[in-house]
Order: structure tokens, then sequence, then C-alpha cells
């Protein structure tokens, strides 16, 4: 396209302007000039338009060739949430208007000047489910449109990022440039975190392969950094994207003074900045984004007068791309390969998933076929009698947000395509075109392709039927390739050719020369047509044989395939296996029949079915890994101790010659567990090691279960394991669930939330010999008080094991022990488990008073009265002295009263504030020892805090973790040990907290912190509520069922302390609203230790221990709105939740009643 703009491009450096935002705040505007929308800077071309007016006009007077519109958030998604939906076009085109009006007025003939209409990408994001895709799509086209009704010489969509809410918004612009009749000049620029990504975890590589699919004129960067932070993604794109490129840094990173944000880079060291893009890189368009200021545009218009575009050498490699990142074609080694188990035609096990509407479970397969090692997915949802179009949505959306690779979309059904091609994120691969219908479905096909940015698979099928004959083949191929290249402008490079194959275990004329065919088939493709590339569906050579010869003969299919030229296989991975590892005699046979190579006269397909009869193992030959200089004994221990999995197999097979399996768990796996815990209790092994040495054992035993007699078990004791009633934490429960066994032990864990009644029907069942229960809280510490009053109710006495961070062992020994009837046990951690049941056990597995309660579980209860007592007893005051707390401090006035919810909150902003001390020492439990404190940070520095950097990307990557937040603001005042909370407008009591006081000097209460009654003077709190939503849990009962326990114990951790961190982030925020702010320690470590004015209290916990509390305040900030509710005893769920109560008063301090 042609276009004064894109001439300008060619001939110059073309400098746009600076920030909006910035510079309106320079002016002070006040509420009157945003007409009653403060903060809607958009709404101020209809308000005060001399104001926006001003800011083109500076920038075009510092040299400027182009500005951007004042509508980055002018559709009706955002601006409804100002009441202004219904200007949506109105504000774009007087935006347009104004700024056309201020170039035209600052243009010459020799300095033309241009607007550019700026698309911000709202507030929603549509990869994870904020907004529908065709809403969003209909919104920025009636953006579009008023700005190009209001006169814009191009189109500049920015600060993106979300990869779906850029491919719909030029999506968009193009159907809106076809109902025009005229093209636009389209810039697209991405915005990449601090963390090295987009916002959504999208790297620039999925970027620009996302982008280059679209007829865009220029990408780039602006926005979230400064240019130094910049640099090295500025490289990138310059050497990788084949657009111009355009730059548009913030002056440096913000720096929070005053509440406002600072930028503090100079005009010449911006300037600079942008001196090297031009010069070095080859960066054609540069301008400024958040803090740059018209002088910071008039030194760079200085720095690039006179330079012209450089010539770049941009390296191009044609991919397909996911949300998260980018695949290349060519593969070294090759093939591409694409995963065929997520094919509901293909897989019996995805078909009876989808039969029963469990999209999360096909989502588990599209996973493991990441894990395997697939490069791309093949989703295919059609099935008879269902709904392909709603299967394949279903299903995308979640394959889009949670599979990492790049989809190959299916289907022969063009309007199922359209469907999938909305909601993909990155750049797809469609599956499939061909002529079998003809021309025209084709047509439509590759319509959608070039719509939507997608590559193509092309069948060699036409109205005869599949082509067969290497002839055929290539004949369909050339029709195809000139149909989509030439008349539908289709790239060649994102084509690929399926030759097709057929089966060769038929036994007929026509089916033994099969795989030859294909083979010269993909030879003389790739020698035609140089930039395409091939693909085959490998498995159906081997349809119709016996399963063990299948992996053989289509793995050896595969690798004559590739050397003649194949770039991309559809397979299940796992089942192919590498040509080395295939024994010599298989490798012949397969060889034999795939050539069609008679020997002696014999058929090959009749030698190659007996020669796998005769194969009772794996029909592969494996290399024997290599072995130790220990004894087998001893090696097996060590696999257990070293926590090594390399070589375990091998090893147990070794030692099954000797012994027997249980006799190989007893004396020399547990022997090494036992080592395990000997070093964990000497403060010598980590718990994630002690973990590791865990899985290894269930590995272990798992291997060896097949070779063992019923009657051979190594069960050394059984115990039921509960959280409490109405406790949802669990991982202290788990810990001693994967300890316990792994010793050997028999463990029915039955969960979180359990009443007694559930875990005595447990223990009834599975004849167990003891009872854990575990809770987290102090109101926990009284469930399991009540559970053991009722086993003395039904006379039961069996040992009970109490774990817990409320408990501690004077209460567990003194108090509850002589409470309750049997023995009860406090359970330090897991090994003090451990050694609890070792001893239990000793004293004889079926003791009589073993035996004795066991029978007692099937006795009727025996009803005794006993006195009602009240739900919340009040105490007594304390006496008390005069109050120490002084009330001649300024009450803060809030920005607000009543609620608001958080939205888009970063895990990129969370993490800073967690408290890796915390999570090292305390949730990971790793020890300092013998070691001094220089060798521990060494020793955190270079082994855990990669951990911390895996587990936090990981978190962002997959969306493990879920951040919401509300909070809000209340008048109030105290009377006595009350707080009283009013309504917004400080009329109406709201609720009233009873809180407890001090019973010893100084007698604290939380409500001494607030504006007494008989103060005449209302006073504000806060309240929080923050969750890090329910998917940590899926992922953490995932890793734990299948004895990742590393993993559990590292995702649990950083759950526990990034829900810390975010009510840290949330507790910052409120003293900065609060202008209390201004006290805050300069470091995270004293922030950490309260070192800020005022303090944050939650329920349950020492100067608030009443957790019913909770209820009150989620009747003032209603906590579902984010997912969070209480359970039965006012716990929150889901776990990694939060809430507070947030006293501004400078001598609130934690300390407890």
């Amino acid at each position: 396209m042609k276009h004064p703009f894109l001439e300008l491009c060619k001939n110059k450096i073309v400098v746009l302007d600076g920030a909006m935002g910035t510079n309106l705040q320079k002016q002070f505007l006040t509420p009157q000039d945003f007409g009653g929308k403060d903060g809607c800077n958009e709404y101020l071309v209809i308000t005060k338009p001399e104001a926006v007016r001003k800011i083109h006009e500076d920038f075009f007077a510092v040299g400027c060739d182009a500005v951007e519109t004042n509508s980055f958030g002018s559709n009706r998604i955002v601006l409804a949430e100002y009441g202004l939906e219904d200007k949506a076009f109105e504000l774009n085109e007087k935006a347009a208007k104004l700024a056309r009006k201020a170039a035209n007025k600052c243009a010459t003939p020799d300095h033309p000047r241009f607007v550019l209409g700026s698309i911000g990408p709202g507030t929603k994001l549509p990869s994870i489910g904020h907004i529908g895709v065709d809403e969003l799509r209909e919104a920025t086209k009636e953006q579009i449109k008023g700005l190009m009704a209001g006169g814009v010489d191009g189109l500049i969509i920015e600060t993106c990022q979300d990869l779906l809410q850029t491919r719909t918004a030029l999506i968009a612009a193009e159907e809106c440039f076809a109902e025009a009749g005229r093209r636009l000049p389209l810039i697209a620029q991405v915005t990449i975190e601090s963390s090295g990504t987009m916002l959504l975890g999208s790297d620039l590589h999925a970027a620009i392969t996302t982008l280059e699919m679209f007829p865009i004129d220029v990408i780039g960067m602006n926005c979230a950094t400064g240019p130094a932070e910049m640099t090295e993604h500025v490289r990138t794109l310059c050497e990788n994207s084949r657009k111009l490129i355009s730059v548009l840094p913030n002056a440096g990173l913000p720096e929070n003074v005053g509440g406002i944000a600072h930028y503090k880079l100079t005009p010449e060291e911006f300037a600079a900045y942008h001196e090297r893009f031009v010069k070095e890189f080859g960066v054609s368009i540069v301008g400024g984004c958040c803090g740059t200021t018209p002088e910071h545009l008039k030194a760079v218009v200085e720095r690039v007068k006179g330079c012209v575009p450089k010539q770049r050498k941009v390296r191009h490699e044609p991919s397909c791309a996911s949300l998260y990142g980018s695949v290349t074609f060519k593969q070294d080694p090759a093939p591409l390969l694409v995963g065929e188990q997520t094919n509901a035609n293909g897989s019996k096990r995805f078909r009876q998933i989808l039969e029963r509407n469990d999209y999360e479970g096909l989502l588990e397969i599209g996973r493991e076929a990441v894990k395997e090692g697939a490069h791309v997915i093949d989703l295919c949802v059609a099935f008879t009698g269902r709904d392909e179009k709603k299967d394949m949505t279903e299903a995308v959306t979640r394959f889009n947000q949670h599979v990492t690779a790049p989809l190959m979309i299916d289907s022969t059904e063009p309007a199922v395509l359209e469907e999938a091609l909305k909601h993909i994120s990155g750049k797809p691969i469609i599956n499939s075109i061909n002529l079998e219908d003809g021309e025209g479905k084709l047509a439509t096909v590759c319509g959608l392709a070039k719509k939507y940015g997608a590559a193509l698979v092309a069948l060699v099928i036409d109205e005869k039927g599949m082509a067969r004959t290497r002839d055929e083949k290539f004949a369909v191929a050339k029709r195809i390739h000139d149909l989509a290249v030439i008349k539908h402008g289709i790239r060649p490079e994102n084509i690929f050719f399926d030759l097709l194959t057929f089966t060769v275990g038929c036994g007929d004329e026509n089916s033994r020369s099969a795989a030859i065919e294909t083979l010269e088939a993909i030879k003389r493709v790739k020698k035609e047509f140089a930039d395409v590339r091939t693909i085959l569906g490998v498995s159906n050579v081997s349809f119709g044989l016996a399963p063990q010869s299948r992996k053989i003969l289509n793995s050896v299919f595969l690798h004559e395939a590739v050397a003649a030229g194949l770039d991309a296989a559809i397979v299940h991975v796992e089942r192919i296996v590498p040509v080395f590892k295939i024994a010599p005699d298989d490798l012949e046979a397969a060889k034999n029949l795939i050539f069609n190579k008679w020997i002696d006269g014999k058929d090959p397909l009749e030698v190659f079915i007996r020669h796998f009869e005769t194969k009772t193992g794996s029909a592969s030959a494996v290399t024997k890994p290599g072995g130790s200089d220990l004894p087998v004994e001893d090696r097996l221990k060590a696999h257990v101790i070293d926590g090594v999995k390399e070589g375990l197999e091998a090893t147990l097979d070794e030692a099954l010659k000797k012994y027997r399996p249980f006799e190989i768990i007893n004396q020399f796996l547990l022997e090494g567990m036992k080592v395990v815990g000997q070093l964990f209790g000497a403060g010598k092994m980590q718990l994630p090691f002690v973990l590791r040495s865990a899985e290894i054992m269930k590995r272990a035993v798992a291997y060896l279960e097949p070779f063992m007699e019923k009657k051979e078990g190594s069960e050394r004791g059984r115990i039921v394991l509960a959280t409490v009633k109405g406790d949802v934490h669990d991982i202290g429960k788990n810990l001693v669930d994967i300890i316990l066994s792994n010793n050997g032990y028999k463990v029915f864990n039955i969960g979180i939330k359990q009443p007694i009644d559930a875990v005595l029907k447990a223990v009834e069942e599975h004849r167990a010999d003891a009872i854990g229960l575990s809770g987290l809280l102090v109101k926990s510490t009284h469930i399991m008080k009540e559970d053991l009053e009722e086993m003395n109710r039904r006379n039961i006495t069996l040992p009970v094991l109490l774990g817990g961070a409320a408990l501690t062992e004077r209460y567990v020994c003194e108090d509850l022990a002589s409470l309750y009837r049997g023995e009860v046990h406090y359970g330090r951690d897991a090994f003090a488990a451990l050694k609890i049941m070792e001893k239990i056990k000793a004293e004889d597995p079926e003791t009589e008073r073993i035996k004795e309660a066991k029978k007692m579980l099937a006795v009727k209860p025996v009803e005794r009265p006993h006195a009602p007592r009240a739900d919340h007893p009040r105490e007594e005051p304390a006496k008390r002295r005069v109050s120490l707390v002084r009330h001649d401090n300024i009450v803060p006035r809030p920005p607000f009263m009543g609620y608001r919810i958080l939205k888009n909150l970063r895990l990129q902003d969370i993490f800073p504030w967690v408290n890796k001390k915390s999570l090292y020492t305390v949730q990971w439990q790793f020890k300092q020892g013998d070691r001094t404190e220089r060798m521990f940070d060494l020793f955190l520095q270079e082994n855990v805090e990669p951990l911390f950097e895996r587990f936090t990307q990981q978190c962002i990557r997959e969306k493990i973790l879920q951040p919401k937040a509300m909070y809000g603001y209340f008048p109030c005042y105290s009377e006595g040990d009350d707080l009283i909370v009013l309504d917004e407008n400080g009329k109406i009591e709201r609720t009233r907290f009873q809180f407890p006081r001090q019973k010893r000097d100084p007698y604290q209460c939380i409500a001494d912190f607030f504006r007494p009654k008989s103060s005449g003077l209302l006073d504000v709190v806060a309240f929080t509520v923050v969750t890090m939503g329910s998917r940590i849990r899926e992922v953490e009962e995932k890793a734990f069922k299948g004895h990742n326990y590393q993993e559990y114990l590292y995702l649990h951790g950083l759950s526990v302390e990034a829900t810390a961190a975010l009510a840290e982030y949330l507790h910052a925020m409120v003293r900065r609203e609060l202008r209390i702010h201004l006290q805050d320690k300069q470091t995270k470590w004293e922030i950490f230790r309260q070192g800020y004015q005022g303090s944050r209290y939650s329920f349950g916990y020492p100067a608030c221990p009443r957790l019913e509390d909770q209820r009150k305040l989620f009747g003032l900030i209603p906590a579902d709105k984010i997912g969070v509710s209480l359970s039965e005893i006012f716990q929150m769920v889901p776990e990694q939740s939060t809430s507070a109560v947030i006293v501004h008063h400078p001598q609130a301090k934690y300390f407890s009643v």
C-alpha cells in the first residue's frame, strides 16, 4: 500500500509524540474540567478540548512528525466504567478531528504532519475469559469507525498485553477497511513487561510470529519499561521481523514519589537510546510513552535528524505460536512433532473423556502430549452425534490458555474452524484443505487462514478421491499449491502438504508399495516447491497390525520419511522409538516391509507378522544403563537417600534376581528411608530433598508391586488422616501421608473439612490402628477437642495424633491428653508422626486394647446430657488501667467510602512482596543447620533462588495463582471493647466487632486504636480480603497424587507466601491512599517487621482470635464477588485467602490477648 505516512517512513526516521496522560497532569485539571468523569482523559475532547489540543500542538512545535489521538481508552467497554459507553463513536471522531486540526495548523509543504488513531488494550483480557472475542471485536470496530470518520491517517493498536486482544483488534481493523473501501497504515505495538514477556506470559517471538501473519505495516513496542530495559527486545524485534519497527518507551521506570509516578530519565538520556535504536538496530519510528514530555521528544528530533532507516538483515524462520511461545517449522533434528492423542477420531481415551463432557480431562491429555515432547497439538473433537462447534469452543479456550504448545485445528467444517480460530491467541495451523468438494470449500478455508493468520495442512485429495501413486499425489499437490498461493495469496512457507500414507499391513497388491509411493512423493514435492513443508500422519502406515509391532514399524517409517525430506509428523510421541534403540532384526523386518523387499521369495508382510509373534518382551533393544561398583543392596539404599531416579528400574531388576519384592522393600528401601529420617532429624537434609526421596520410594514400590504375591504386603500399620471439620488446610496432613506411606504404613487420607463421623467411618472401614487429625487455626483446636469428647462418648480409645500450626505440645499433652481416654500424641512434624506410629505398633500390632477399641466403633453411642453453651461467650472485662493509646492523631481521609474490587492484579507486581525468608525457611523448610550464616545465604542464592524463579514463572505462565482482592473504608468509632462500623454516610450502624482485651499489662484491645464515641468524632477503618484462587489446590492435588512431592511442597509454600504478599501489597496501597505511607521503612524486610504506621490484624490470630467475626467482615465486604466464601467454622475458601482489619493509628502494633 502506498500512503504518504509510509513513504515518509522509507525516507527518514519518523518521530511520534510522547505521553498524553503525563502532560495532562501537568495542566492541573480540576474535576469540573473532566465533566464529573474524573480520570477519564478521553472525555476531555468534549469537556476541555483546548487541554488536549495544546498537547498536540506542543509536540508538533518541537518537530514531531505525527501525534496520537486522545482515544486510548475510547471503546465502549472501558467507557462503560464512566457511563459513557454510548459516546464511543463521538469521542473517537472528536479526538481525531482535534488532532487533525492541530496537524493541519502545523503542517508545511516541507514538513507534513500526520495523525494516528490510538487504540489501547482495554481493561479486559480475552485469553483468560474476561470478555468474549465477538464483543471485543465489535467494540473495536466502533472505535475505528469513529477515528476514520474523524480523519486519522493511520491506526496504532498499542500497549497490547494479550495477543488475542491484538489479533481481534487487527481483524476488526481489516473489516473496517473492507467496509470503507480504503486502507490506512496499521501499526501494532506490544508491551513487554520487566519480566521479559507480555502480561500473560507471551514472549516476543510469539508476538512476532503471530502478528506478522496480518497485513500490518509496522510492529513495535511501547510502555511498561524505559529504553534501557527494552534494548535487548528491540534488538530481537529488528533481527526477526520483516516489518517496519517502532519503539516508544517510557521515560525510564516509574518511581513512587508522594503517591505520584515519577519518571527520572532526562531528555538527553532518552534521546541517546533512540539514536542507538535507529543507528545500530534499524528502528524506523521512534517516540515516547509514559513520562515523556515535549522536551524529551525535542531531544529525540535533534538526535535522529538526518538519519535514514538502516537496512536490516532479518532472520525469518517460518513458525507457529501459542499464547506463550513460538515453534519453528524447521526442527533440528527433524521432524516437527504434532501430538495426535488429542483427536477424537484416533484416540479412544480422548473420545471417552469427550463423551463425558470432561473438557478439563481433554486438557490433561494435551498437557501430557507436550510433556512427552510434542511441539504442536492436533485438536479434533468431531464425533458423531455431538455438537462439534460447541465442543471445539470449549476445548480451544482451555487449550489456548493452559497448553504451552501451538494448536493445529483439525476439522472439515469451516464454521467449526472459524469458531476455533477466533479464540486462539497465537498462530495456529488449520488441518486441513483439499479438493474433495472442489475449489469452493478450499477457497473458504484459505480465506479463514488469511483472516485469522493461520498456516494450512493440504491433503492430496481431489474430486476423484485420495491420491495413491507418487504421480497422482504430486499432481494434486501442484493444483492445490497454485490455487492457495497464486489465487488466494497464501505464502508457500505456511503450507504443509500431507502426501498421505496407507497401511502396508492389509496384504493386497495395491498396498504393498504404499509406503514407497509416499516417500517418493515427499521427495518430489520438496524438490519442486522449495518453500513448502511436508507432513504425515505416520501411524496410518501400520494400521491393522498387532500393537507390539506397530510401534517399531511407525518409528522406522518415520525415520525413512525424514530422510526423504519430511518436515512434520503427526504421532504419539511416546510411541516413537529412536532407530538406534531398535534391535537389528526388528529394524530389518520393518525396512523390508516398508520397501516391499522380498528375501528368498518370502512375503515381507508375513515375515514381519511372524517375527513379532515370537517377541515376548519389548520390541526394542534398549541399552542397559551403566552400573556402579556398589553392591546392589547399597545401590538400592542410595537411590532412596540420594533421590536418584536414573537406573532405578535396572537396579530393582538386578535385586529381584536375589530377593523377593517384600525383602527389597523392608530390608533396603525402607532402610534408605530410615536414613533419610535420621538425616532430616539431624538437620542434615532439607524437607524438599526428603520429598524427592519419597518420590523415588513410591516409584520403586510401584515397580515391585506386580511381582508381589497378595500375601506379601509390607504394611507396618494403618492410619486414617484428616483435616478437621471446617478447616481447608492440608499441607501438614499431606506431608505426614508422604512420610508414613513411604515408610511402610498404609495411609487413608480422607481429605479436608472432615467431621468426626466421617473419620470414624473410615477407621471402621479400613481397620485403622490410629487416627491423625490436622488443623491450622485456633478454631480447629477447639474442633479437635470436640472430636476427642465425641470419641469418649462413643467409648473409642484408638491412639490419636494431633498436628497443626496452632497447637502446642503443652496444650496437646496436658489439656487434650487429660481429656481423652485413649492415647493422644503431639505430631510436631511428619517424622515425629513416623516415630509415634513406630511406638504405637511396637507395643504389638494387635494388643487387646486396640482390638477392643476397634470393636467399640460398632457400638451405638451412649447419649449423655450436657450443658448448653453460648455460641460466643463474652469475657468479663479485665481490670485495666487508663488506656495508654492517644487520640490526638490525625484521622486520615480515605478516597472513598464503601468497598471496591481490584481488577487486573498482576503476579509480577505481587511476587516482589514475597517474604523470601519465610518462604525458604518456614514453607520450604530449608534449614541453616551447622552452616555459617554466610554459607547458608550462599546456599540459598545458588540453590533456592533458582527454584523461586522457576516456580514464580510457572505460576505466571500457567495461571496457577489467580490474584483477586477487594477492600473498603468505613466510618467508625469505639465504645469500650467494641468497634462500631457505620454505613458509608456515617449514620447507621452496620455491624459491631467485640474485640477481646488483654488480661495483663498493658491491657490492650484493638478497639482502643479508634476514636471513642464520647469524643463526638468519627474515625475510619479499612477491611481487606485477598485470594490466590482455587486453581492452586487443583495443581497441588495433581502433584500430590502423582507423587511429585517436591513440586507439591514448592507450589504450596509459594501460594501461602504469595497470598501474604498480596495482603502486604494491598496494605501498602491502603497506606498510600490514607497518606500515611511516608512512615514506611525503606526495605521490604523492615516492612515485613511492621516498619510502617498502623497494623493489619486477621481474625483467628492472637489479637482477634474469634474466627467467627469473619462473618461480620464478609457482611461489609461481599467477598463472594471474588470467589471467597466461609466454611462452617468460618475459615476462608479457597485455602489461599486472607482477610484483615487495617488500623491506621501510629501506636497499633501486633499483640496477643
